[in-house]
Formats: C-alpha cells, structure tokens, sequence
C-alpha cells in the first residue's frame, strides 16, 4: 500500500471513515504503512502519558515502529485506551480494480481486441475467470458519493 494508492481509494464510495479519520489524524504515509502491516487487526492504542506500563510501552513502540514516533504519538492521542480497527480495504481495493478492468477493456476493444480477446486478456492480466471480467463489465463505475447499493443485490 502506498500513499498515492491510499489517494486514489479514498476518493471511492466504499472507502472506510476509520481509513479517512485515520489519514486526518496521521498522515497518509502512516495510514498507508499501518494498513500494510496490520489489515482488519484491532490494535489496543495504548494511554498517552500517565504511569507507563510495560505493556503499553511495547505496544507503543510497536506501532511507532511502523508509523513512525510522530505519527504514533498522534494516534495515541486520538485513539488513546481505545481498540482501533484497522481497515483492509478489501472491498474498496475490489472496487478501484474493476474500475481499472472496464477501463482496460474499453482501451483494448478501442485498439482492436474482440470482446472475447479483451475478457480473456484481463482475466490472464488480472488472476480472475472470463466469467468475473463479464460480470464487472456489467456493472456501472461507482460514482463518487454514491451511496453503494449495488453490493446489496
């Protein structure tokens, strides 16, 4: 996960407000570093200040080990004696590729692929089934704002 990556799923419908509230607080390049290492874990944000535990010191240590001192000393701030979840992105990471697959395809019919060429070459570039490639072309892009119904049917 980078931070330019971490950008551009933002601006997707299904991207998560922790993710959001988490670049606000910490940096994209902490968010980024942070998701990387720990996907969909709940991490125990140790207390900022007071009688230092040894658990809380190794706790933070270990997300400053990650994020960086600075960043974790904002997200102890921010999250401080709370369980934080960390977003995997798995669902918005979904969602930016299929953007990408229809974008390919259309550049691919438009440079000369059959429609048959075009699904096998994505399905090949993309590890998925000709069937998953058609199911995506069928669906619309998200729009940003969108309030996502699409994934409930």
């Amino acid at each position: 996960m980078t931070p330019e990556l971490l950008a551009e799923l933002a601006r997707l419908p299904l991207f998560p407000r922790t993710a959001l509230e988490l670049m606000r607080i910490a940096g994209a390049d902490a968010t980024a570093a942070l998701i990387a290492a720990w996907p969909g874990q709940e991490f125990p944000v140790p207390l900022l200040g007071g009688r230092k535990s040894p658990l809380g010191m190794r706790r933070f240590d270990q997300l400053a080990e990650i994020v960086g001192a600075e960043a974790a000393r904002e997200i102890v701030k921010h999250w401080g004696g709370q369980k934080l979840s960390i977003p995997n992105l798995k669902e918005v990471r979904w969602q930016y590729r299929q953007q990408q697959i229809r974008s390919e395809y259309d550049r691919l019919t438009a440079g000369g692929y059959s429609h048959p060429e075009a699904v096998f070459e994505l399905g090949i570039a993309h590890g998925v089934t000709g069937r998953a490639i058609e199911l995506v072309l069928k669906r619309p892009d998200a729009i940003p704002g969108d309030a996502a119904q699409g994934c409930l049917f």
